[in-house]
């Protein structure tokens, strides 16, 4: 498992796969309130095995004594001293960089993490009440009472109830949840047809596969399809190439939607599943049309028609 230590409080940060730091408490996941701390300060992320760090902030981080660069990834190393802000002051100790595992820790006291592997049954083999998984079609882990049958997707940094505590689930582990475009499956041709009313407050849309039409209704996690649509599509417009068209970093587009990024997480895994399902046993892979790679989410279509009020937008092929 992957964490730092805060050197004042003496308590395990533990690290998402895309972590933020600073003062806009509802919208990071690591609450810094200490002067010179910036509402967005730091992003931690893990990209291609290695654990980078990004300043964003107004004034600045340090690494080891020396500050770095804004905006620019600087890589990670185990017992690196980070400060936010000044020398000497907000400082964390990079402990630990091991990203292949996940976990869940306890709200209730830190030192209480469960690690997973691909199965796991709760509280016990013998005991079992739930079960923990990994399900490859849709790349994501689930917990499942096995009394109900009920299951809920586990989000990275996102809260579950267990046992009577909260617990916060954790996967840095990108070669899992966040799989790279080159390991991900080839998804069909289809095109999405997007009817969203004048005031933005509505979106339909429609699904093309295969010379079949279906309807998947009205759902709000259709217009966040639409913001990477249009994203995709402005990309295109302006000349960027294939491979870098479309991607936005999940916080912007959390921003975008004017939700926090554990609500547009879960937008993300709705969106996925309604895709696995209209996409049945004739293209599975649907999930796929929403394309992540560390950190970022885009739109993965070949054609995209978008109709606002009564009056087209844009009828595009990618």
């Amino acid at each position: 498992m992957a964490y730092l230590i805060d050197e004042q409080k003496l308590e395990k940060i533990y690290l998402k796969s895309y972590h933020t730091f600073g003062r806009y408490k509802f919208n990071v996941d690591t609450f810094v309130d200490k002067p010179g701390i910036s509402r967005h300060h730091a992003i931690i992320e893990h990209a291609n095995n290695t654990w980078l760090i990004r300043d964003v902030s107004t004034n600045g981080i340090w690494i080891n004594d020396k500050k770095i660069d804004k905006n620019l990834p600087y890589q990670l190393s185990e017992n690196d001293k980070i400060d936010f802000a000044a020398p000497g002051q907000n400082s964390y100790v990079v402990a630990n960089l091991n990203a292949n595992c996940q976990y869940l820790v306890s709200q209730t006291n830190a030192n209480q993490v469960i690690e997973l592997e691909n199965q796991i049954l709760l509280p016990n083999d013998e005991e079992a009440s739930h079960i923990v998984y990994f399900d490859a079609l849709l790349n994501y882990w689930f917990l499942e009472d096995l009394n109900t049958s009920d299951r809920q997707a586990l989000i990275d940094g996102g809260v579950v109830s267990l046992f009577g505590q909260q617990w916060l689930f954790y996967c840095a582990n990108t070669s899992t949840m966040t799989k790279h475009l080159d390991n991900q499956p080839i998804v069909k041709p289809i095109a999405l047809n997007f009817s969203v009313s004048q005031d933005e407050e509505k979106t339909d849309l429609t699904l093309e596969l295969e010379g079949q039409e279906i309807d998947l209704g009205c759902r709000t996690h259709h217009y966040l399809m639409l913001l990477l649509a249009r994203t995709r599509i402005d990309d295109k417009q302006n000349g960027m190439d294939t491979e870098s068209q479309g991607w936005l970093y999940r916080e912007d587009l959390a921003k975008a939607l004017g939700v926090q990024t554990n609500h547009m997480n879960i937008m993300v895994h709705r969106a996925r599943k309604q895709l696995t399902e209209a996409g049945g046993d004739k293209a599975p892979e649907l999930a796929y049309v929403l394309e992540t790679n560390n950190g970022k989410i885009r739109l993965n279509c070949q054609n995209i028609t978008i109709v606002k009020g009564c009056q087209l937008e844009t009828r595009i092929s990618i």
